[in-house]
């Protein structure tokens, strides 16, 4: 079994921040919470990257090379003025765009700071870099709004299929079994 990388009660935090901001958005604990939703009640404006890009070939690196999947999901940054946005791939499929706001919130409600990382090479435009830890918090924290614990156990207790909690949390199956591994909650 591996070590977790998260500070001490990092998971239990997760989960009720999960629930405070169901309650502030007036979502019942075991339901679905839409990363727009979220990102609207936190004041963070949410840009699609097609609003910054027109050129065909960068279009195409949006939507995957020759049917693959684009290997770019979301990035947040910071304006000038100090505020923080979110910038995503709008052709990854709704349950991705999910899963991929949910983790550039977190990243912003756990004020995670960029890295000043020297690189050989200039990186992209506007992206940031976290380290390890924060990584995994964005990873936990977001993964932990998508499918906070009450969810999964009103899916189990109520014998809701994989496929059912896909849909209805617009998560992914692999979000659903990472939330299951992560929770220890079986179906």
């Amino acid at each position: 079994m591996a070590t977790s990388i998260l500070k001490r009660g990092f998971k239990t935090d997760a989960e009720r921040l999960a629930k405070e901001y169901r309650e502030k958005l007036k979502i019942h604990p075991c339901g679905a919470l839409c990363a727009f939703k979220l990102a609207e009640h936190l004041e963070v404006p949410i840009f699609s990257a097609t609003e910054f890009v027109s050129d065909e070939k960068d279009i195409g690196l949006l939507k995957g090379l020759k049917g693959e999947l684009s290997e770019w999901s979301a990035l947040t940054m910071v304006t000038k003025s100090g505020n923080r946005i979110i910038i995503h791939n709008p052709y990854n499929s709704n349950v991705r765009q999910q899963s991929d706001l949910m983790h550039e919130l977190a990243h912003i409600i756990c004020n995670h700071q960029r890295i000043q990382q020297v690189y050989n090479f200039e990186i992209p435009f506007g992206m940031l870099e976290y380290d390890e830890v924060q990584e995994e918090e964005a990873k936990c924290l977001g993964a932990t709004f998508q499918l906070a614990k009450p969810c999964l156990l009103w899916a189990r207790k109520n014998g809701k299929t994989i496929e059912y909690i896909s849909s209805y949390f617009n998560a992914s199956e692999e979000m659903i079994r990472y939330r299951m591994n992560t929770t220890n909650i079986k179906f």
